[in-house]
This record gives structure tokens, C-alpha cells and sequence, in this order.
């Protein structure tokens, strides 16, 4: 196939990329995930409302970018379609405004706070980005609250399922947040952002995340009893391995925004072909 004919293919990946779509589409997917992995009734319309607020979430930052920040083709795409983010956001945030109140108060108290975090964390008076190592933290952190803990708020599972099932998400996502980081390092060692890269170096920080994803594994056999489970999320921490392996500040935008994020849908959708399989096996 021509560049001619993949011309096209690639304006609609930058589209879903760039606009942030593929990304809320993962926090949605992982979100599903977690009702997966407790047996309970999945609920649609949180999994609606994390695809929404994300998409808010992360253009929010993209509505503001300025000229003198052209150091990717991410962002160049971003100057380039401004009006096509507003025209994503503005439905996105009707739509998060909305089914917030489909939630219960104590849902609305425990996400509030996570939120002006979210927010507040791209604020440069806030200046939350210069505190070393806080960037991969931050993004851990808040994707652990919004697609593990504030899903589980009313269904009743014990305080080990609930504390193990968080770490090891968290120490998931941390493997992919600080990996991410590596493909920044130029452009926080700029800024003065300490992240674990910019301090350590690429090759350190690549074995950080393997020490995160084994953290992970442990949590993993330790937290399940069910061995399909157990297998599906070790297949994904090594495929997430294999990946972060071959990380480098020289990669390109795909490599991370499309490959990196997608292993977080890889490991719902590993974690699905289990538990169908399992259903539809011959006794």
C-alpha cells in the first residue's frame, strides 16, 4: 500500500488519537474490567461517564496549547484542530455534567476531590508538575480512584479484595504512566520536570516498570483464587513487558499513544476471552 492510500487510514488514527477518543475509550475499558474481575453487574452508565469525563479530562490541556509547544506531531495536529476538539469536548462535558447525577452523594464526595487533582495537575500555578516523580504518580493514582475504587463503592466486596485489587492496578497503570515519561524526556528535562527518566535515565527507568509489573504479578496471586483470571493478567503484564522493553525517547508518537495505551485494552480483552471461554468449554 502507497503513502496515497495510507494517507487516509493515517488522518483517521490521528484523529482517534489525537482527539483523545482512544484513550477514553481504555479508561472505559478497564473500568469494565474491574466489575469483571468481582463478578458483579457491570454498570453502563459509570463505564459512560469515565469515557466522557476523560475525553474532558484530557483535551482539557490540548484547548490550551500554544504555538511556541510544536515539539510533536501530536501537537501539531492539536494546533491544527482546535475546532475539532471543542466540537468532542463540548458534548463530552454535557454529557459528564449530566450522569454525574445518576451517582449517589457519597460517589459525587469521593470524586470530587480527585477531580480538581486531575484539573490542577496541568495548572502551571498549581505547579504540581515540578515535584519529582509526582507526574507518573499522579496519573497512577487517579486512573486507580476512577476505573478500580470508585466503581467498587457499592458493591460489597471485602477490604483485602478491595486493597489488593487497587495496589495491583495502580502498580499496572505506574508501569505504564513512568514508561510514558520516557518518550517526554527531552521535553521535561526542558521544563525542569523531575520524572523518573529525566532522573535516572531511560535504561533505570525501564527496569522500575519491570519491578512495578512484577509487584503486579505478586499482587495478582495473591488477590485471585481463580486461575483463568490469574493467567489472563500475567499475559498481559508480559505483553506489557515485552513492550516497555523496547521504550526509548526515540520512538515514535504511535508507539506509545496507540501500542503503550493499548495494552491497557489488551489486558480487558485477554481478560474477557478468558472468562468466555471458560463460560462456553465443554464440561
Amino acid at each position: 500500500m502507497g503513502y496515497t492510500e495510507m494517507k487516509p487510514l493515517k488522518s483517521i488514527l490521528d484523529f482517534f488519537l489525537y482527539s483523545n477518543l482512544f484513550i477514553s475509550v481504555c479508561a472505559s475499558a478497564i473500568t469494565i474490567e474491574t466489575y469483571l474481575l468481582v463478578h458483579a453487574e457491570i454498570n453502563w452508565l459509570y463505564a459512560g461517564f469515565i469515557f466522557s469525563s476523560s475525553i474532558v479530562l484530557y483535551n482539557y490541556p490540548s484547548l490550551f496549547l500554544s504555538g511556541d509547544e510544536q515539539h510533536s506531531n501530536r501537537h501539531r495536529w492539536i494546533l491544527a484542530n482546535k475546532k475539532t476538539i471543542w466540537v468532542i469536548s463540548i458534548p463530552a462535558l454535557i454529557a459528564t455534567s449530566v450522569l454525574i447525577f445518576f451517582f449517589p452523594l457519597k460517589f459525587i464526595l469521593w470524586f470530587a476531590p480527585v477531580a480538581v487533582l486531575s484539573f490542577a495537575y496541568f495548572l502551571p500555578v498549581t505547579n504540581l508538575r515540578a515535584i519529582p516523580v509526582l507526574k507518573a504518580v499522579v496519573v497512577a493514582f487517579v486512573w486507580t480512584c476512577v476505573t478500580y475504587f470508585f466503581p467498587l463503592l457499592l458493591e460489597p466486596i471485602s477490604p483485602f479484595e478491595m486493597g489488593t485489587g487497587g495496589a495491583s492496578r495502580f502498580f499496572f497503570l505506574l508501569s505504564l504512566a513512568v514508561a510514558f515519561n520516557i518518550r517526554d524526556i527531552e521535553v521535561d528535562r526542558k521544563a525542569d520536570v523531575k520524572t523518573l527518566p529525566v532522573i535516572y535515565g531511560a535504561q533505570m527507568t525501564k527496569i522500575l516498570c519491570l519491578i512495578f509489573l512484577f509487584i503486579f504479578s505478586l499482587l495478582i496471586i495473591f488477590s485471585s483464587d481463580e486461575m483463568n483470571v490469574k493467567c489472563a493478567l500475567m499475559l498481559s503484564a508480559a505483553g506489557t513487558a515485552a513492550l516497555i522493553a523496547f521504550a526509548s525517547e526515540k520512538r515514535p508518537e504511535y508507539f506509545y499513544s496507540l501500542w503503550m495505551d493499548g495494552m491497557i485494552i489488551l489486558q480487558t480483552i485477554i481478560l474477557l476471552s478468558v472468562i468466555f471461554a471458560g463460560k462456553f468449554s465443554l464440561p
